[in-house]
């Protein structure tokens, strides 16, 4: 929480990808009413069912030239996305076969000195996915490092990794 809010700063511009109820995204918003939080999810009807209502109820009403919604496949929406201080997502990296999907945004879309935060199961069974397969993924592009900043060891393995462009 600590290193969450000293990234989170007015001049911030982060993005919660694959946003869902948009709580990653509402939580920096809370933190630094001044940043530019844009939310974004698959399913429009998510974003204008679940994430907006959501996201005025925790937030209000106030500053909404600082809050995009954003709906649509990774693969098509990055030239509705900015570059960002920070990319936080949850349960993204489920399937090995939209991973890479994943991976262009944050090469696409991170800014230099930024970073993501991606939270996840550390295998899913029955899809492939996973913290393993993507942080090799992420390794081979060559252009970001990626490592575990925290990891829970009992019950369901999950992990948090930052990942971050190679200087």
């Amino acid at each position: 929480k600590q290193w969450y809010q000293r990234r989170v700063r007015a001049s911030s511009c982060v993005l919660d990808l694959g946003c869902g109820s948009g709580l990653l995204g509402i939580c920096a918003k809370r933190m630094e009413p001044q940043s530019t939080v844009h939310f974004q999810d698959y399913n429009e009807e998510v974003i204008a069912n679940f994430t907006i209502k959501n996201y005025h109820k925790n937030c209000g009403e106030q500053d909404t030239h600082t809050v995009k919604f954003i709906s649509g496949d990774w693969s098509v929406v990055t030239k509705h996305l900015a570059k960002y201080d920070l990319i936080v997502s949850a349960e993204t990296i489920y399937n090995i076969n939209s991973q890479h999907k994943v991976l262009n945004i944050l090469i696409d879309h991170l800014s230099d000195n930024g970073c993501a935060l991606i939270a996840s199961k550390r295998h899913y069974f029955g899809v492939g996915g996973g913290v393993i397969d993507f942080q090799r993924l992420v390794e081979s592009s060559g252009l970001l490092k990626c490592e575990v900043v925290w990891s829970q060891e009992s019950g369901l393995l999950r992990d948090i990794l930052r990942v971050y462009k190679i200087k």
